[in-house]
């Protein structure tokens, strides 16, 4: 084994897909997926390719009805209805102050 050098910022970004009728919902699929190629494009038009990763995964064990879960490392925090239109604000977040406020939709 060899140690690399870890990122500046990591991204999670659940992808998950279950049945329609699972009792825990369908997961993030399409939604999850959505969401990490357009963080993917944030990191590509920051050129940030090797400071920032961005990780499809399976369940992160947050089911969300709307938008995807993402787990963001090293801050140690997990956010639940995540959408496409959310990717640029929570990577200027990541890369910012990482205060990671709530926001609330209709």
């Amino acid at each position: 084994m060899k140690r690399n050098a870890a990122p500046k910022l990591h991204l999670f970004v659940c992808a998950n897909e279950r049945e329609a009728d699972s009792p825990l919902g369908s997961g993030c699929r399409e939604r999850g997926d959505a969401l990490y190629n357009a963080l993917k494009a944030e990191v590509a038009d920051a050129r940030a390719y090797t400071t920032v990763w961005v990780t499809k995964t399976h369940c992160l064990g947050i089911c969300p009805k709307i938008g995807a879960t993402v787990a963001i490392y090293p801050h140690g925090v997990v956010l639940r209805d995540v959408n496409v239109n959310d990717a640029h604000a929570l990577y200027e977040e990541c890369m910012g102050e990482g205060a990671f406020r709530d926001v609330e939709r209709d």
